[in-house]
C-alpha cells in the first residue's frame, strides 16, 4: 500500500500574494491549435506524464518549512516534526516551484525548447541540428508534444528522461477529458477527431435526464423562449439557494464542455451563465433543455483533417469574384456575426408596453477562428452596451474577432509558422 502526504497550505503563516503563487496552465485553444499543426504534418500528438511532479521540485532554503506528520505514521517517533526537502501537494507555491523547475529543464540547453511570449505553456524548439522542430504544450504535469520527424521526438524523450521522472504514453488518447480518434485513411492523410461524449454521459445523468428521451433535430436554444427574459421568481433565500447551487453546477460542466470541442452551445451556456445570481425553476429547465440536446447529439465533436479541400467548402460562402473556395488555399479562416437587440420574440409588441432592461437589449456578439479546417478558438458573449444599429453591432462583433485574430497571429509568429505573414479574411454577413 502508498499513500500521498498532502500538507495543509492553508496553516501557512506567511501570507503569499496571488502573484507569488500563480502557475500558469495550457489554454484548450493551444491544446487544439497543436492539434491541427500536428495533423497538418501528417503526425499524431504525443503524450507525456511527469510522475510525482510536485515532489519532484526542490523547496528553496529560504522557505523552510516545517510540518507535523499525520497520525499513526510508523515511520515517525511521536512528538517528531518534519522539515521538508521537496515541495509536497498542498503547499501554497508548490505549483509555482513546479513550473518553474519543469520550464528550465525545457529551456535547458541539453533539450533547447524555447518559451513563447505569448503563452507561457507553449514550447517550440529544434533540439537536433538541421530537423525540423518540435512542439509542446504543457498543462501542470501533463503535456502534449510532436514533431514532423519521429527521430527529434525520440531524442527530447531521451533527453527529458534523463532530466525527470516521465511516463511517455505514446499517442495521445485522452488529455483533459477531450478524446482523441486519430486515422489514417489508405491514401495516407491523417484525421483527428476531438470529442468529449463521455463527459456528455455525465452532465446528462448530473441533470438526471438519463432516461428521458431526446430527439436528434433538437437545438441547443427553444426559439421563442429567450433565456434573459425567463421571469424570476419571488422566493425567499432559503428557498433559492438550492436553485443557485444546481444552476452554478450545471453551468460550470456546460462551460468546460463548450470551452473543449462543442461551440454549438457557447452562448446559449453564455446567456444561462448571467442568470446564476436569481435563477428560478425556468432557468433549470432551460438548462435540462441543453442536456436533452447533449445527450441527442453526445457524439458530436471537431475533426481536423491533413487534406488541402476544407469541410467549409459545402458550408461557407466565400465573397471573392471568379473563384471558387478550393482555389483559396487558405489555412486560417475567421467568421464574425453578431444580432441587433434582444434576442427573438424579446421585443414588445405594439400593443404591450412593459419595461425592458438595459442588459436585455444587449446584442449577442460572436466569432470563431477556423484552422486545419475546424474551429480553434471562437467566442459568444453579450456586448458590453447597447448597439443603436445592426451596423454598430456587427461592427463590434468585427472588432472583437480582430482581437483574437491578432492573438492567434503571434502565437503562429512564436512558432514560426510562415503563415503569420500573410493576411487572415474576416468574413461578415454586413455590408455597412
Amino acid at each position: 500500500a502508498k499513500g500521498r502526504i498532502v500538507v495543509l497550505g492553508n496553516k501557512d503563516p506567511v501570507a503569499w500574494s496571488k502573484a507569488d503563487c500563480y502557475a500558469p496552465v495550457a489554454s484548450l485553444p493551444i491544446v487544439r491549435l497543436l492539434t491541427a499543426l500536428a495533423v497538418n504534418h501528417k503526425r499524431t500528438l504525443k503524450q507525456g506524464d511527469c510522475k510525482n511532479a510536485f515532489v519532484q521540485a526542490e523547496l528553496p532554503p529560504e522557505e523552510e518549512t516545517v510540518v507535523r506528520p499525520p497520525s499513526g505514521c510508523p515511520f515517525t517517533p511521536a512528538g517528531s516534526y518534519w522539515r521538508l526537502k521537496k515541495s509536497l501537494y498542498g503547499l501554497r507555491r508548490a505549483p509555482r516551484h513546479w513550473y518553474q523547475l519543469i520550464t528550465t529543464i525545457l529551456e535547458s540547453p541539453e533539450i533547447g525548447l524555447k518559451r513563447c511570449r505569448n503563452d507561457s505553456c507553449l514550447f517550440v524548439g529544434s533540439v537536433l541540428p538541421g530537423k525540423p522542430p518540435i512542439y509542446l504544450v504543457l498543462y501542470v504535469d501533463d503535456f502534449l508534444y510532436f514533431s514532423p520527424d519521429a527521430d527529434v521526438e525520440k531524442h527530447f524523450e531521451l533527453s527529458l528522461a534523463k532530466k525527470l521522472k516521465v511516463d511517455f504514453m505514446g499517442d495521445a488518447e485522452f488529455f483533459l477529458g477531450i478524446k482523441f480518434d486519430w486515422v489514417f485513411s489508405s491514401d495516407g492523410h491523417l484525421d483527428c477527431r476531438l470529442s468529449q461524449e463521455a463527459y456528455v454521459n455525465v452532465i446528462v445523468d448530473a441533470m438526471g435526464l438519463t432516461d428521458c428521451s431526446a430527439s436528434p433535430k433538437m437545438t441547443p436554444f427553444r426559439s421563442g423562449f429567450p433565456i434573459d427574459v425567463i421571469p424570476c421568481n419571488e422566493m425567499s433565500d432559503e428557498q433559492r439557494a438550492p436553485l443557485i447551487a444546481r444552476l452554478r453546477s450545471w453551468c460550470g460542466m456546460l462551460n468546460w464542455l463548450s470551452l473543449g470541442t462543442r461551440p454549438d452551445v457557447t452562448t446559449v451556456c453564455s446567456l444561462l451563465a448571467s442568470c446564476q445570481c436569481r435563477p428560478s425553476p425556468g432557468h433549470l429547465d432551460a438548462a435540462k433543455y441543453i442536456g436533452k440536446y447533449l445527450k441527442a447529439t453526445a457524439g458530436l465533436g471537431l475533426q481536423y483533417s491533413s487534406r488541402n479541400n476544407s469541410t467549409l467548402e459545402g458550408y461557407i460562402y466565400f465573397p471573392a469574384p471568379n473563384r471558387t473556395p478550393s482555389g483559396l488555399d487558405l489555412t486560417l479562416l475567421a467568421f464574425a456575426d453578431a444580432n441587433w437587440g434582444p434576442q427573438d420574440a424579446s421585443k414588445p409588441s405594439l400593443t404591450e408596453t412593459r419595461e425592458i432592461s438595459l442588459d436585455e437589449t444587449k446584442s449577442i456578439t460572436g466569432h470563431v477562428l477556423f484552422y486545419g479546417g475546424a474551429p480553434v478558438f471562437w467566442s459568444s458573449q453579450k456586448e458590453d452596451r447597447t448597439s443603436g444599429s445592426s451596423c454598430e453591432a456587427e461592427i463590434k462583433a468585427t472588432n472583437g474577432c480582430t482581437k483574437s485574430i491578432l492573438w492567434f497571429r503571434h502565437i503562429l509568429s512564436d512558432l514560426g509558422l510562415s503563415i503569420s505573414s500573410s493576411p487572415t479574411p474576416l468574413y461578415n454577413d454586413n455590408q455597412g
